[in-house]
């Protein structure tokens, strides 16, 4: 009877984490940024790929600069194609590698303990065990970002921000990361220089 009761128990877990799905998760987002204590006067900007070194033709590059263009955009900033004359330019650099593995899924605990049956008879003891749930590697996002004068090449902002997480699942929840880590950086720009924010 207590062999049944285990099985029924397990097979209820075991379809239970079949029908649920998960996106990426992950943690919070760490800013830092810099800047000359000035305002930065809103003008043109062009992205400039070449300083970003490698990997600038990557689909998930191309989206993170989206992300922090529209970001300048909303700013008041207006972006220009490649090779156009701008006011700034803009350098867009990430940085992704694997920091460790997580748990991920539903866990189902079942615990059995001074159970007590009909009929005379008992279940005792106690019996424990865990369903359910799977390893993922945890990702680390680095995003990098600076704003350079173009007639003079002086940076008169940077920002970096960075975060941990399970990798996203397709290109929606990859656009929604990007779209995340550039609101977090650019959330009260310019920001206060030198300080640390932790954006959840």
């Amino acid at each position: 009877m207590r062999i049944a009761l285990i099985a029924v128990l397990a097979a209820t877990a075991t379809l239970a984490s079949a029908c649920t799905t998960g996106g990426a998760r992950t943690g919070p987002v760490e800013v830092i940024r810099y800047n000359l204590g000035t305002p930065i006067a809103p003008g043109t900007f062009m992205v400039d790929r070449n300083a970003a070194g490698p990997g600038t033709l990557s689909s998930d590059y191309g989206m993170q600069v989206d992300a922090v263009a529209d970001q300048l955009t909303r700013l008041g900033y207006t972006r220009v194609p490649q090779g156009a004359g701008s006011l700034y330019l803009l350098e867009v650099t990430m940085d992704r590698q694997q920091v460790g593995t997580t748990r991920v899924g539903p866990r189902f605990g079942i615990g059995l303990g001074g159970v007590s049956g009909g009929m005379g008879g008992g279940v005792g003891g106690g019996v424990s065990t865990q369903l359910g749930g799977s390893t993922r590697a945890l990702i680390g996002n680095e995003l990098t970002v600076k704003l350079r004068r173009r007639t003079d090449q002086t940076v008169l902002w940077e920002g970096n921000a960075r975060t941990a997480g399970t990798a996203p699942a397709d290109a929606r929840a990859a656009e929604v990361q990007a779209g995340r880590l550039a609101d977090a950086l650019f959330r009260d720009f310019p920001g206060q220089s030198g300080f640390t924010t932790t954006v959840p």
